[in-house]
């Protein structure tokens, strides 16, 4: 049994760098991508990223998930709303 693996275009592949290295400027040091999803944390659990202080971001449409413990970080949102929506306008997805 073979898995699929979903290859990223070249453009998706740049668009998705940028994305990483503005959430890394702005805290979110780990990264990982999962069913379509790319989530950005802070910390994490037993080799994974942790369940709070995390960002995830879907791929295809404009949806995007957080939670957050750390207060801090909420000064921070305006700043991961823009990168992701920079994302999305890079890869033309629309609402």
């Amino acid at each position: 049994m073979s898995a699929e693996v979903k290859v990223l275009s070249t453009s998706t592949r740049t668009n998705l760098e940028a994305l990483k290295h503005h959430m890394k400027k702005l805290g979110f040091k780990y990264y990982e991508e999962k069913d379509g999803w790319i989530g950005f944390g802070t910390s994490l659990y037993e080799g994974r990223l942790s369940n709070t202080n995390e960002v995830s971001v879907h791929f295809n449409n404009r949806n995007m998930f957080s939670m957050f413990d750390d207060l801090n970080l909420y000064g921070k949102l305006p700043e991961v709303k823009q990168a992701i929506l920079d994302f999305y306008e890079a890869e033309g997805i629309a609402e």
